[in-house]
Formats: structure tokens, sequence, C-alpha cells
């Protein structure tokens, strides 16, 4: 399970420095079809970077829930420190759309975790 830590705090990097350097472009409250656009795009991001991962080390089962929570729990703990700091950390971003990037990280989070528990054949792509 180490492996999937590892893959969580990578794509918890990849999305943290997309946001640090783009996140203006998606945490955008006005119009909020933007706002809508982002938490929709997110889902099949989501799925890109947990079901192929899941078929390449053929985890199933309960071990997918396991995996799941791994690639999870980094991103999840790490963001509990940087949501503090959130107007250092995300200079791109005005301070009051904290609230919107942490309702769209337990967003993100979420269906990371789904993804532990849906079966290949309920999901729209081919695992």
């Amino acid at each position: 399970m180490r492996f999937f830590l590892f893959w969580g705090f990578l794509v918890w990097l990849g999305a943290s420095l997309f946001f640090r350097f783009l996140g203006q472009i998606f945490f955008v409250t006005d119009p909020i079809i933007l706002m809508i656009i982002s938490y929709i795009l997110v889902i099949p991001c989501i799925f890109l970077v947990t079901l192929p991962i899941y078929r390449w080390k053929k985890v199933q089962g309960k071990e997918r829930l396991l995996a799941a929570i791994c690639i999870a729990l980094p991103g999840m703990l790490i963001d509990s420190l940087v949501l503090v700091y959130f107007d250092h950390v995300f200079v791109n971003l005005p301070v009051y759309t904290d609230r919107y990037f942490a309702s769209w990280l337990l967003w993100a989070y979420s269906f990371i975790l789904m993804t532990g528990i849906i079966k290949n054949n309920q999901v729209g792509v081919r695992v």
C-alpha cells in the first residue's frame, strides 16, 4: 500500500501546483457556471488517476478500498494544513475562495474514496 500512499502524494502535489499557478481560472464564482464546471471536470480526472492504477496493480475487492484510502489520505492530511495558510499558498486566488476550494477538495476526495467501492463495470471508462 506504500505505492498508493506515494501515488496519492504525487496526485496531491500535481493538483496543488496546478491550482497554485492556474487556480484563478477554475475558482471563479462569477459567473457560477465556471465553478460548477470545475466540480464536474474533476470527476473524470479522478477516474483517470485511480482506475488505471488499480488495474495496473491488479487491485480488487477490499484491497481496492484500502488503495483508494491510501491515495486520498496524503492529500487530505496535507490539505488540512494548507487550507489554514490558504492566502499564503494560493496567492493567485482571492482569500474568499478558500471555502469554495475546501468544498471542491472534499468533493474530489469523496470521489477518490468512491473509486474504491464501485465496480469496474459501473463506470463509463474501461479499466
